[in-house]
């Protein structure tokens, strides 16, 4: 097998298959970063949970398999699917996820909660322990086809909750977003029992696309209660999705559509349970590789969050010993209802100096030495105001002659919707000044100055020689080309 090349400073397997970021957390300024991983082949397979640490977020640490499959029992005998790390009031920490009896996974029924124990300080090693007993799904109209996928919802009143996605494939506008309340005695611990308690979010309701919703996130932020609406607080929802094409078991057939939503809103209780009521959304990546995200607090009150980048889209990828990395770390910040989103300061910290700028005359930037780590920084002049940076596109190429083009048109789609009295959803454009681009041995990262983000990669083209502009008025855009210190 053809090997694949070293990122420097994305988070990659070792060995096999990696997707879903699980569990994130951080214990006393160690990062830990579990991930859906089959170690056994760079395919889709039997789900473990990998874990990886760091102490900068930029060089990670791989330790042994936290859970293997059917370890504790049969109840994850058919994989150990996504879900989240919670504290444990004697100081020990707790993996709630998704487990699988041997068989079909995701047959109707089958899907049930799972929780493993760790009691290393480092959660090195985790052993099921038979609880929670979460399994209960709930009738819906047309019934459910997937559920699985745990989040953590802790408000100011009420009973900690789990947040489960599920859905129905063949049906639009089917996905949901499921509340399960704890039901455990008074001292107890809050994650041995649950019960269901209400769809928090119906994608018809919030005219979102989806049969079926996965990796729910949901953050409450601020203390300002929304006006008029005791005991309300305002919330941020992030929810992967999907689309398939009916016909045989659903977990064979193509996914035709998927995504990964943000919306800020109110959650509020209902006398049927508590309900979330979006007022703004957009997309959370204007790339083609970003999915499948997880966000996380941390002690100097940031929160950040990682994403799937699914390289298995990629052609560079067949053949390779492994597949599959995270995204870069975000950090995530809500302004004005809107998500905002730039690289850690991890990462920014470690920009190095310029090495080329784009040449005026020839709209080019040619680099000292080849490159697989580099940061490309495309700004718009002030006085240039038509169109942004949307008509334009960053040609990089490397030593061979391969080129790889980010088209920067992404910029001009829009970039939060804000829905009015009548339900329906008005969207806001903007005008993107400002693209910073990391590039990683052919993982493509984008950020720009109103707070989007985009994804990409090529991993054919892993070291990059020099740097073209393309598009109209070069002479009104600076490109600056830096290194990365990994």
């Amino acid at each position: 097998m053809t090997v694949k090349p070293a990122h420097g400073f994305h988070l990659a397997p070792l060995r096999g298959w990696m997707n879903d970021p699980n569990g994130l957390v951080e214990i006393a300024g160690t990062h830990h970063v579990f991930f859906q991983h089959n170690p056994h082949a760079p395919t889709f397979g039997l789900m473990h949970w990998g874990h990886a640490t760091s102490t900068d977020l930029v060089h990670w640490t791989h330790h042994d398999t936290a859970l293997t499959p059917g370890a504790g029992g049969p109840a994850d005998a058919g994989g150990c699917w996504s879900g989240v790390a919670a504290p444990l009031p004697d100081g020990r920490w707790a993996l709630l996820y998704t487990g699988i009896p041997a068989g079909r996974p995701s047959s109707p029924g089958n899907a049930t909660g799972c929780r493993a124990v760790s009691s290393d300080p480092t959660l090195s090693a985790f052993a099921p322990d038979g609880a929670p007993a979460l399994a209960e799904w709930p009738e819906t109209d047309p019934p459910l086809t997937d559920w699985r996928d745990h989040a953590l919802l802790a408000t100011s009143n009420g009973p900690l909750r789990q947040v489960i996605a599920a859905g129905t494939c063949g049906a639009p506008g089917a996905g949901r977003l499921l509340t399960y309340r704890s039901t455990a005695p008074e001292g107890e611990e809050q994650y041995t029992a649950w019960t269901y308690e209400s769809v928090l979010l119906h994608a018809e309701d919030a005219g979102l696309p989806g049969q079926v919703f996965e990796c729910p996130d949901v953050w409450v932020y601020g203390d300002e209660e929304p006006s008029g609406r005791a005991g309300a607080e305002r919330a941020l929802v992030v929810l992967s999705w999907y689309d398939k094409v009916v016909g045989g078991h659903p977990t064979d057939d193509p996914v035709i559509a998927s995504g990964a939503l943000w919306l800020t809103g109110v959650l509020h209780s209902t006398p049927q349970g508590l309900r979330f009521e979006p007022e703004h959304r957009g997309v959370v990546d204007h790339g083609d590789r970003f999915y499948a995200c997880q966000s996380y607090s941390t002690g100097d009150g940031r929160r950040l969050a990682l994403g799937w980048l699914r390289t298995q889209d990629d052609p560079a990828s067949r053949d390779a010993s492994t597949v599959g990395t995270q995204s870069l770390p975000r950090h995530w910040r809500v302004v004005r209802g809107r998500l905002e989103q730039q690289a850690a300061e991890e990462l920014v910290s470690r920009v190095g100096e310029p090495v080329a700028h784009l040449d005026a005359e020839t709209g080019r930037a040619v680099l000292p030495a080849p490159l697989s780590q580099l940061v490309v920084d495309v700004h718009l002049d002030e006085d240039a105001t038509a169109g942004g940076l949307s008509g334009r596109g960053v040609v990089m190429t490397g030593a061979d002659g391969r080129s790889t083009t980010v088209d920067l048109g992404w910029t001009a789609l829009t970039s939060t919707e804000t829905r009015n009295d009548e339900g329906l959803w008005a969207p806001t454009a903007r005008t993107t000044r400002s693209v910073r681009i990391f590039v990683d041995a052919g993982l493509v990262e984008c950020f720009t100055d109103d707070g989007r983000a985009a994804a990409f990669s090529d991993l054919g083209n892993p070291t990059i020689a020099s740097i073209h502009l393309e598009g109209a008025a070069t002479s009104a855009v600076t490109v600056v080309v830096r290194t990365m210190d990994v």
